[in-house]
C-alpha cells in the first residue's frame, strides 16, 4: 500500500503517522472516499468528487481546489487499485468544526476481482435514519464494523440494516437492491441509507437497459421474498446476494444484466 499526505497543493508520500490530537483520530471528526481505479484512471470520479464536496461542507471541512487532479499521476499501476482519500479535522475545539487544519491522506493498494456473489444476515442494530450523520461516507465507521464481526460470527459475508422504523436501509458496506417481478427496486435516501457512487450508476444503467427501476420504502418481507437481491459498492461494482439468513436467492436476469455492464464482464 502506497500512502500520501496533502501538502502545501500536492500529494507527499509519507508514513501512517497521525497527530494524536487530530479530531479525526480522536473522535472520527471527517470523512472519505474510496474509489476504483482501472488501468490508471478513476472510475465515477466526478461522483465521487460531488458527494466529497458535499460532505464536507456539512461537517465544516476544507475540500482543496486540485485535489482530486493530483490523483490522477499517482495512479501507474495496470489493473485494479483501490484509492481512498479522506479528509479529517485537526486539533482544534470540540464545539467548533469550521476551525482549520484539515488533515488529508490517500492510500493506493492493488485489489482483486469482485467477489461472484455474498451471503448476507440482518444486522441485530438499526440504523439511525435521523442522525446528523446520515448521507456522509464518515471516519466514524464502528457500527458497520459491529455489523461485519456480526455477520461474520453467524457465517456469512455482510449484514443488511432496518432503521429505527423497520424500514430496509442498505448494507453495511454496499447499497441494496432488489427485484421483484421484473422491478428493480432500491430504498431511498428517506431510509437513512448512503447515496451510494455505485448506486446512482446502477439507477443509470437499468433506465438505459430498459429495466423498470424505482427508488422506494422497502419492508423486511420485500427483501426476504424477492426474487433477487444484490448489492453495490464502488469496489465490488454489482454483487449478488445468494444467501440470506440461511435462504437461497438465485441470482436471476436482472442482476447477471447489470453486473456484465457496470463490472465490464
Amino acid at each position: 500500500m502506497e500512502n500520501f499526505l496533502w501538502s502545501d497543493g500536492e500529494f507527499l508520500e509519507t508514513g501512517s503517522g497521525v497527530p494524536i490530537d487530530a479530531r479525526g483520530f480522536t473522535h472520527g471528526l471527517g470523512v472519505f472516499e474510496t474509489m476504483l481505479a482501472v488501468d490508471g484512471e478513476l472510475v465515477a470520479g466526478s461522483k465521487h468528487y460531488r458527494r466529497l464536496e458535499t460532505s464536507c461542507g456539512r461537517l465544516g471541512l476544507l475540500l482543496a481546489t486540485g485535489m482530486f487532479q493530483a490523483i490522477g499521476p499517482l495512479l501507474k499501476r495496470k489493473g485494479r487499485q483501490r484509492v481512498r482519500l479522506q479528509v479529517s479535522a485537526g486539533a482544534g475545539p470540540l464545539n467548533q468544526l469550521n476551525s482549520g487544519g484539515e488533515i488529508v491522506t490517500l492510500q493506493i493498494s492493488e485489489v482483486g476481482s469482485p467477489p461472484e456473489s455474498v451471503s448476507a444476515v440482518w444486522s441485530p442494530w438499526p440504523r439511525n435514519e435521523r442522525s446528523p450523520l446520515v448521507g456522509l461516507k464518515c471516519v466514524n465507521y464502528a457500527e458497520n464494523l459491529l455489523a461485519l464481526d456480526h455477520a461474520r460470527r453467524s457465517g456469512a459475508t455482510t449484514a443488511l440494516f432496518l432503521n429505527t422504523h423497520r424500514v430496509v436501509c442498505e448494507a453495511a458496506t454496499a447499497n441494496l437492491f432488489i427485484v421483484s417481478r421484473g422491478v428493480l427496486r432500491t430504498p431511498s435516501l428517506n431510509s437513512g441509507c448512503l447515496p451510494g457512487t455505485a448506486r446512482e450508476r446502477v439507477m443509470e444503467l437499468a433506465r438505459m437497459l430498459g429495466i423498470e427501476a424505482e427508488e422506494a420504502t422497502l419492508n423486511l418481507d420485500d427483501v426476504e421474498f424477492a426474487d433477487e437481491v444484490f448489492l453495490t459498492s464502488a469496489i465490488q461494482g454489482v454483487v449478488a446476494v445468494t444467501e440470506l439468513d440461511g435462504r437461497a436467492i438465485e441470482a436471476g436476469r436482472v442482476t447477471r444484466s447489470l453486473r456484465e455492464v457496470f463490472n465490464g464482464k
